[in-house]
């Protein structure tokens, strides 16, 4: 599927009828728009997505999800006339606009069509529509301000179809067209599209997950298994066993009651989520005012140095107080080798009196055992004579164990715990005093440096703080990054009811399977029951087998893309799919086996990986649809940018609509690589109150 022209009539900055059409030439599959700043790029893609999903348009682009959460949809529509259209429109006679509003127009009225109506048209070629022959397809989709009607016509072959009147023209366009799950991948801003490198809360891991289902097929089967889920509930609501199909009615109930409440949370956590990005942007804004101001520090950098200062002043004191603690052992370590001398005295001294010591000690207990065997001889039974000559051996014996004292003299006169410490000083000084005095000197050197530089950089700022000016937008900011703190809070406490409420359902979904099996059923539905039994059993088991080959095909292309894409040959070694129930992650592991910070990427390469995301979701996919890029090769370098051009821009589809900021999103160079590529350029002029395309020649768009 192609897309031959887009018409805008009466769209904001579009007055008239404006149309852009798109030849199909081959392998030329690139085609330029271009304009400036503020002429109307953003709000051309916002018109295709508008005029395919109308009021659904906010579950595809977060800008315009914004704009409907501050006015709805209603304001929407009418904000999209253009502005001299409105004015026009507000002059007409009231009388006539009262009339048009209650009986709709008439012959004499229907001039005023052209004023008060707008729509966006595109036309598709290479249609294909199960059992509907057709070469064109047309969307039309428009609102009348008098009437405050929105109109959506399709017309296959330039006829209106049965098809699209019995389904209903959002559904065809969702079912036949292109899925708005999946329409930010052909639809995608390069700024924004990085935020899928980012799958950071469970609602953008959610919407991958639903996207990935989406595009490649396994949403269709899902959905079978659960319509015949439902088949067979219905055949449990007509049972006659009453009180078994009241618990399950029941049961249901609750099921359907913690279903919308999940809805609901999943809501409530899309908007804080667009509230979230709504404050960064504001909280941004007034940081690149701060640096203006000539003060960029965040509070939180306030707080670091800070914190930094009391921590270094704490240092401070220590080292202080241990220099002063080793610069008491400074003489000792200045005296150096008269030091080693008088460890040798002491050592000497200590050792003398030591075996002083313990000779005198085993001489007085040598003379105690003398004294006590001599009274155990001497009050013996026996004969004098006997008990001389036992004293006499007795005592010869004794006295070989007796020592006789050292007569040398000692200087120094220490006790085992004095002469212990004296070792201990002595060895460190003599070991490690030195080096590790150096190295305390250089903390603390350091450490001072640091203390001073922390203690300038605060003063500065706080000198800053006290300007009226900067005062007022920092208690601006300050309110901003309280409230920021209170979403996130606010996400973190929906995530875990999120995660509360699902378990709950998944609990009660499973009573409420456990319960159909026991309810009664008549023989024809019964029949039917286990056909449909089988048909889901089969489908799980096949449901299984299409993920896992889906997966692995996923994992493998990513990793292909992604390396060829960037500078770093094989920087990633392997990509891991991760899906459990509606939540899905990529992981990256680069060669060493590490898992890769997506966050630590540079917005260059989280661009190449989103990319390369999106190359292969629709490569797998197979779906054919022309691809939309604003801002495209903002952030990439030269070498990246031309791999783009070469490998990227090619292959993707048969249509690559690109709307670059000449000279800034695409540079001179880079258009000339890309020239044998352009099909075609248009340029969006501005005439002061509203903008037009004009077909340029490709070799004119970028004058020197």
């Amino acid at each position: 599927m192609i897309i031959s022209s887009i018409t805008l009539n009466n769209y904001r900055l579009y007055k008239g009828t404006n149309k852009i059409s798109f030849e199909n030439n081959g392998s030329q599959n690139i085609y330029l728009i271009s304009g400036e700043n503020g002429f109307g790029k953003t709000t051309f893609l916002h018109s295709l997505l508008w005029c395919l999903y109308g009021r659904l348009v906010a579950d595809v682009e977060v800008n315009i999800r914004k704009e409907l959460m501050s006015y709805g949809y209603n304001t929407l529509l009418k904000n999209n006339l253009n502005h001299t259209q409105k004015t026009l429109v507000e002059k007409l006679d009231k009388q006539i606009v009262s009339k048009i509003k209650k009986t709709g127009y008439n012959s004499e009225t229907e001039d005023y069509k052209s004023i008060s109506q707008y729509y966006v048209e595109i036309e598709f070629s290479e249609v294909v529509i199960p059992s509907i022959p057709c070469s064109s397809l047309i969307v039309k989709r428009g609102y009348d301000y008098i009437t405050e009607k929105e109109f959506v016509d399709i017309y296959i072959d330039g006829a209106k179809n049965e098809l699209t009147n019995e389904i209903g023209p959002d559904i065809f366009i969702n079912d036949f067209i292109l899925n708005k799950d999946i329409a930010r991948f052909f639809f995608f801003d390069s700024e924004q599209i990085v935020a899928l490198a980012e799958t950071n809360t469970a609602a953008e891991r959610r919407k991958l997950c639903s996207a990935y289902n989406e595009v490649l097929g396994v949403r269709k089967y899902e959905d079978l298994k659960h319509n015949l889920e439902n088949v067979r509930l219905r055949f449990r609501k007509k049972s006659s066993d009453v009180d078994t199909r009241n618990k399950l009615f029941a049961l249901l109930k609750k099921q359907k009651s913690k279903r919308g409440e999940i809805d609901y949370l999943n809501d409530a956590s899309n908007s804080l989520d667009s509230e979230l990005n709504e404050l960064l942007a504001k909280n941004q804004e007034l940081h690149e005012r701060l640096i203006r101001e000539g003060n960029n520090a965040t509070v939180q950098e306030i707080e670091r140095l800070q914190s930094v200062l009391d921590v270094t002043k704490e240092k401070d004191n220590e080292y202080k107080s241990l220099l002063k603690n080793y610069l008491e052992y400074a003489p000792l370590a200045m005296v150096g080798r008269l030091l080693v001398q008088t460890k040798d005295v002491v050592s000497k001294d200590y050792n003398i009196s030591k075996t002083s010591a313990e000779l005198n000690n085993r001489n007085l207990i040598i003379s105690d055992i003398t004294s006590d065997l001599l009274l155990l001889i001497q009050d013996a039974d026996i004969s004098n004579e006997q008990k001389f000559t036992l004293l006499e051996k007795t005592r010869g014996i004794l006295n070989k164990y007796q020592s006789e004292l050292s007569n040398e003299s000692t200087l120094t006169t220490l006790s085992h715990e004095d002469y212990n410490e004296f070792i201990s000083v002595f060895s460190f000084i003599v070991s490690t005093y030195r080096s590790e005095f150096e190295r305390l000197a250089e903390d603390y050197k350091k450490n001072k440096q640091i203390l001073e530089r922390t203690s300038r950089r605060l003063a500065n700022i706080q000198s800053k703080e006290n300007d009226a000016l900067i005062k007022n937008i920092r208690v601006e900011k300050n309110t901003i990054e309280k409230g920021i703190e209170q979403i996130h809070d606010n996400i973190r406490k929906l995530h875990v009811q999120i995660g509360t409420a699902t378990q709950e359902l998944a609990t009660i979904s499973k009573q409420v399977t456990e319960l159909s099996k026991k309810v009664n059923l008549s023989d024809v539905d019964s029949l039917k029951d286990e056909l449909a039994d089988q048909l889901i059993s089969e489908l799980n088991q096949f449901l299984y087998s299409l993920k896992e080959e889906k997966k692995y095909s996923l994992e493998r292309r990513i990793k292909n893309i992604l390396n060829s894409l960037m500078h770093k040959e094989d920087f990633i070694d392997k990509v891991e799919v991760n899906i459990v129930n509606e939540d899905m992650d990529i992981v990256l592991y680069s060669s060493s086996g590490g898992v890769i910070n997506k966050d630590s990427l540079s917005k260059g390469e989280q661009q190449l990986y989103a990319t390369s995301i999106l190359k292969s979701l629709v490569e797998e996919s197979g779906i054919q649809f022309p691809v939309f890029i604003d801002s495209p090769l903002q952030k990439f370098d030269k070498s990246h940018a031309t791999k783009i051009i070469t490998e990227f821009y090619p292959q993707i589809s048969k249509q690559v609509i690109l709307f670059p900021l000449l000279y800034k999103e695409l540079t001179p160079d880079e258009l000339e690589v890309m020239k044998p590529l352009i099909n075609s350029a248009y340029l969006i002029n501005n005439a002061v109150t509203h903008s037009y395309f004009e077909r340029i020649d490709i070799d004119n768009i970028m004058p020197l």
